[in-house]
């Protein structure tokens, strides 16, 4: 957890986002919705702030269903 709330202060310093929306396998794991926003605020710069971090609304189906639309005409 401590390495991934590192590499995303990394992002998110640069980037700045308001909404961080988490898709693919990653986002089935709960505990990231609930730590990322603890660990965070120290990784980043005093200029960035920490992002609302949600899930995916179709979770780690959203590339099948994307897929599955390219075929609908």
């Amino acid at each position: 957890m401590e390495l991934l709330a590192i590499c995303l202060a990394n992002l998110f310093t640069g980037l700045d986002p308001h909404v961080v929306v988490l898709g693919g396998g990653l986002s089935n794991f709960e505990l990231i919705y609930e730590e990322m926003p603890k660990r965070l605020p120290k990784h980043l710069l005093s200029v960035a702030r920490v992002p609302k971090i949600v899930k995916a609304k179709h979770g780690d189906a959203g590339g099948v269903r994307g897929a599955a639309f390219l075929n609908i005409k």
